[in-house]
């Protein structure tokens, strides 16, 4: 286990502010930030992030969202698989209350810059319908 996990207590509602703005060291992990900022929803599924970041492979995206939810930044909630179709997106995720606290009191990730950016990108249809799938609880 990490020092990273050792020291984040996911049940603790407390975000170390330092430990937190480290993980975000990578361009990546901003550019993800930087979708579920922007998303319509703020709660994008992992189909929407690979869609927004065309440049950054899904198993990089994947290790990042990892990294992101392990400090306590992201949290995630999914579908149950069975209840879906087939290619319906089910796993989503959304910033933790103690990150978006943290960012706005250091003016990061302005969220009416990111949601500008995202609804001047151009969707396909299989985007626009992943945008209305609904979301988990994510209690």
């Amino acid at each position: 286990m990490s020092t990273l996990e050792h020291r984040h207590d996911r049940n603790n509602d407390e975000l170390d502010p330092i430990e937190a703005m480290s993980v975000l060291n990578t361009t990546t992990r901003k550019n993800i930030i930087g979708v579920i900022v922007g998303h319509p929803t703020s709660m994008p599924s992992k189909k929407e992030l690979t869609y927004y970041l065309p440049e950054i492979p899904d198993s990089t995206i994947s290790s990042n969202l990892s990294v992101l939810e392990d400090a306590g930044i992201i949290a995630s909630a999914s579908h149950e698989r069975i209840d879906l179709e087939r290619g319906e997106p089910y796993r989503f995720f959304r910033l933790t209350d103690a990150a978006r606290k943290l960012f706005d009191r250091n003016d990061l990730f302005e969220e009416a810059a990111y949601k500008n950016l995202i609804e001047q990108t151009e969707k396909t249809d299989q985007i626009r319908e992943a945008e209305s799938a609904s979301r988990p609880d994510f209690n």
